[in-house]
Order: structure tokens, then sequence, then C-alpha cells
């Protein structure tokens, strides 16, 4: 079964906006944030955000004294004046794609136009479109309903900015054949023609199944499903992957998964996730069986481990030194015990953003967790073999990591306000350096301490691991914005944060190159293709506003393989 995602996908400009502006209200104020009317039409992002402190009302009087806000399919002009009269402020979230529909009902029909919207009349966008029109206005769903449409000198047709095109031209083409003097002004916005288009292309390329993600009261997202039917394509709309069965795509070879404008990036991967699962359903017992082990040492994080252990080897070859296994140990047992603590104790947040990876910690998390304190005294052990000061070190690294992982900590640094220290604590920067301890600090106590050499890879491993990290808060970056968790991305903006990322990679591949040519240890300096490798990617990603998780992350963890093999091949020609 072949599984494509539709080019066009998740929020629009106008929603990724809105998004942004009430996440950035919530975050910078205690006082609760009210919407006039469900903000978007995607009940799970509105889940999310009542859950962080903003409300929806449903009646002006709930809104006095109140932060309010527009929502972004606008309201009618009496009740925005009246919402300015009673709120404390009001942020005006109406997209401006809608605005420019407002604007131009306003003109015309100052003009003694009368005013033809094509769209649903109980859709909240067209309510308020409505309000624009100081004359005449006829709301029309269907060419069935041009028959009804009076008389009039001059008209002006504009279209709900979520309605189907090809239906708005055939009631454009119907007015135009019955009246003289029609303005048409085509108001169908661009997020909606693309993901229409895509559908459509999609059918023409031989699809056989669609399956469309987002919220059953979004007319954009009903379209598209309507798309898929109409044409007699097997048709899902679904607002989470818990309705795909397993069962519908027994007969399915080509799947195109598309999403409406208000649907969250990690509610598509979670829908991708599902139906890639789905597909290996039926695969034979040794593919399921490899599938099920690959995804367990992913979301596990033994590969993340399995690297440590190598980058261990790493520093110790550079120092010029035999491999001491026991120390590499310890560092796979320290990161395979640090990560298992904090996707633990970040299960919640799993829930919603990764649901396989949750599944894993919700059946093996004690075991994990088990496996994690097995893990610590092992590390202690191995620690022993060596000198005082590496199980001084290596204990302080794990007392400051699962102290950092608990939640009454989490608690203490949300209090400290939007900060520096927050910003440092929920950045996960300490994770590079983390990783720069146990890695090349820690080898180096046990045996040789080399200024140069730590210098040399710490830099290396710092930017490997700085770099990694921020594309994946990168990937994730909708979903965290949206759920409240503080990454650098989030903190500090996308773009801004991906040109400091490539700046600060850059600084660290060139000090660790410098040093390494200088030191005349050439075979290292392949080591530096991992580093460019995931600039490159960071690179790649800066045209992107949706990045599909399933394949990024994969692309990002397999620059940990490449640099296995590296090591392997410069043991092997050693």
């Amino acid at each position: 079964m072949k599984i494509t995602l539709a080019r066009h996908s998740g929020f629009c400009m106008g929603v990724r906006n809105a998004i942004l502006r009430v996440v950035r209200e919530i975050n910078s104020s205690d006082e609760e944030l009210y919407v006039y009317g469900p903000l978007i039409h995607n009940p799970q992002t509105i889940d999310v955000l009542h859950g962080r402190g903003m409300r929806t009302a449903g009646a002006l009087e709930d809104m006095r004294g109140k932060r309010a806000v527009i929502r972004t399919h606008g309201i009618p002009v009496q009740e925005r004046s009246l919402l300015k009269e009673c709120a404390s402020s009001l942020i005006n979230l109406t997209c401006p794609r809608v605005a420019k529909v407002q604007s131009i009902i306003n003109k015309y029909s100052a003009m003694g136009h009368h005013t033809v919207i094509t769209g649903d009349a109980d859709h909240a966008e067209v309510a308020g479109l409505m309000s624009y029109a100081s004359g005449n206005v006829t709301v029309l769903s269907d060419i069935g309903d041009t028959a009804s449409l009076p008389v009039s000198d001059a008209y002006l047709v504009v279209s709900q900015t979520t309605f189907d095109r090809q239906l708005f031209k055939k009631i454009v083409g119907r007015i135009q054949a019955r009246y003289q003097n029609v303005t048409v002004v085509d108001t169908i916005c661009d997020a909606t023609r693309d993901r229409q288009e895509d559908v459509s292309l999609g059918i023409m390329n031989g699809i056989d199944t669609l399956v469309v993600v987002g919220g059953k009261n979004s007319a954009n997202t009903r379209r598209l499903a309507q798309i898929g039917r109409d044409s007699g394509i097997r048709t899902y709309h679904v607002e989470t992957e818990e309705e795909l069965n397993v069962e519908d795509f027994a007969d399915s070879k080509s799947v195109l998964v598309t999403a409406g404008t208000s649907t969250p990036g990690w509610i598509i991967n979670n829908v991708l996730e599902r139906l890639f699962i789905i597909n290996y359903k039926t695969a034979n017992v040794f593919l399921k069986s490899l599938l099920f082990f690959l995804e367990l040492v992913i979301r596990s994080n033994l590969l993340s481990s399995v690297a440590a252990f190598f980058m261990t080897l790493i520093t110790l070859a550079y120092a010029g030194l035999p491999a001491e296994y026991p120390l590499a140990a310890l560092t796979f047992l320290y990161i395979f015990s640090m990560y298992s603590v904090n996707n633990y104790f970040e299960r919640n947040f799993l829930k919603l953003s990764n649901p396989n990876k949750y599944v894993i910690y919700e059946k093996f998390g004690i075991l994990l967790l088990a496996a994690s304190i097995v893990s610590l005294m092992l590390a202690l052990y191995l620690a022993t073999l060596y000198n005082p000061m590496t199980v001084v070190v290596v204990a302080s690294s794990f007392a400051l990591g699962f102290i950092y992982s608990t939640k009454p900590v989490r608690v203490i640094i949300g209090k400290t306000g939007p900060g520096l220290l927050r910003k440092f604590y929920n950045s996960r920067i300490i994770t590079s350096f983390g990783w720069a301890l146990i890695t090349v600090l820690v080898p180096m106590l046990a045996t040789t301490p080399s200024f140069p050499v730590m210098v040399s890879v710490s830099a290396l491993i710092f930017t490997l691991i700085f770099l990694r990290t921020t594309l994946l808060d990168l990937i994730a970056f909708n979903g965290d914005l949206i759920m409240g968790r503080e990454t650098l991305p989030v903190i500090f903006g996308v773009d801004r944060i991906r040109i400091v990322s490539m700046v600060l990679g850059a600084a660290g591949l060139l000090v660790y190159s410098a040093i390494t040519a200088t030191s005349q240890k050439w075979p290292f300096l392949l080591f530096a293709v991992n580093a460019v490798y995931y600039l490159s990617l960071m690179y790649a990603m800066r045209k992107f506003n949706y990045i599909i998780s399933l394949k990024y992350e994969l692309l990002v963890d397999l620059d940990l393989v490449v640099l296995i093999a590296l090591y392997i091949l410069i043991a092997l020609l050693a």
C-alpha cells in the first residue's frame, strides 16, 4: 500500500498566525483569554488550548471585562462593536483573507451592488460577511439556488474563503448567463484551492483511497472529503488516528492523506504513523517482528544509547588510547537511563504528540524505569573501576539528570517566570552539555586527561547533539507550540533559531576540524561529515511550513548510524 501526504496539508497562514498569537498571549499572562466562538474548527487543538487557559464564549455577555479574541472566521460588525465596548481588551484574529472579503463587500455594497456570497448560510464566516453588506445580500450554497436571486441593477459575487472552487465557478457561470453587470471576485483562499487541487490531482493519478484529517465541523475539511466521495473514491474523514481501522484498508493500493487548514501537524503525523502500522499489519511474521524490534529500539532510545557508546570509543581513539569498553558501557547506561526517565515523566505530553511512543511507555514504563535504576547502579559500579573523580562526576551527572526530570523541579522552574533560567531549562540545550560531559570528560578523567582532545571532541559531540536536538524540535514545532512545550524554536522563533543553530554548528565544526587537522589526526576528519549532514538537513528544511515527522526523524537518526559506521571503518583501517 502506497501512502502519500498531499503537498499542501495542515495549518494555513491565517490559522498559524492566530495560534501563534493566542499561545503568545497565554504565555505572557495568567489572565484567562476568551474567544467569541471557536477560534478554529479543530476540537483537539481547542481542547489543548482550553487546558492552557483559553476559554470559548458563546455569548457577548460572557466577554464582559475579559481579554477578548475575535476568531479567525470573523464576526458580524454589530457584535464586534459591542465586544469593543464590553471587553477589557480586544485582539482581532480574523484571517486576513476573510478581512479582505469583508472590505470588498463593504466597498461594492456602498456603491449599490447586490451582494451574492457563495457558501454555507449557517457558517460563522458567512454570517460575518453578510453584516458588511449595507444593501441586499443573498447566500447561495448550490447552483440551483441561483433561481431565487432577486433582480438588481448590479451584482457583486464573492465567496466564503473555504468554498468549493469548482462549485463557485458553476454558480458564477449561471449568474453571468442570466444577469447583466456582474462583478466577480474570486475570494476562495489559496490554501483552500491548493488542498482541493491536491485531492483532484491525486484522483487523476489513480489513488483508490483518500484520508482527510480534520475537524468534522470544518467546512474546508468536509469539502475535501466530498471531492473524494463525488469522484467515487473510498474516503475516510477522521479527526484522529483512532478512527482508522485495519480492515478499512484491506484492498487499498494507493492512499492519499490530506488535511484541512485547521489541522495541527501532530495529528497529521499520528494518522500517517497509524497508516504505516496498518500497512505492515499484513506483512509476514519476520517483517512484522523486525519492524516491532526497530520501533522498540528507536522509541526506547536504544539507538541513541548505542551511539553514545561509540562516541566514548571515538574520544579514546582520538586521544590515541585503547578502547575501554567498560567506559563505553557506562556511557550507554547513562544515556539510556536519562532518556528513559525523561520520557517516563513526559508521558502525558507523548499521549497527544506521539501516541505510539506513549503506548510503549504506558505498557513498559515501569519496566524501563526499573531498567534505568539498574543502569544507574551498573554505571556507578563501572566508574569505581577507574578513579574517585570518575565516580564523583558520574554520580553527580545521574543526580542532576534525575532531579532535572522531576515534577517538583519543573514546577519550581515554571514559577520563575519567562526569564533566562526558565528558557535555559526548557530549551534542552543542557542536553548537549550532558552528552559532551559523559562521552568526553568522563573517559578523559578515567584515563589520561588531554585538554586539546577534550576541546576538540567536545566541540564535535556538542555540535552533533545540539543540531540533532534542534532538528527534532523543529520537526515537532507545531505540536510543541500548541501544547506549551518551550523548546528553542518556540522560545526564539523557527527562522531565528535555525540561523543561530547553523552558525553555532558551523563554529563547532570549524573548531573540531582545525584542532584535528593541526594534530594531524586525518582519519578523524571523517566525523565532520556528521556535522555537515545535520547542517545540510537543517538548511533543506527551511523551505517547509510542514514537516513529516516520520520521514525527517528517521533522516535525523540516520546520522547516528553513519557515525557508528565511520568509527568501525576507522578502527578497521587503523
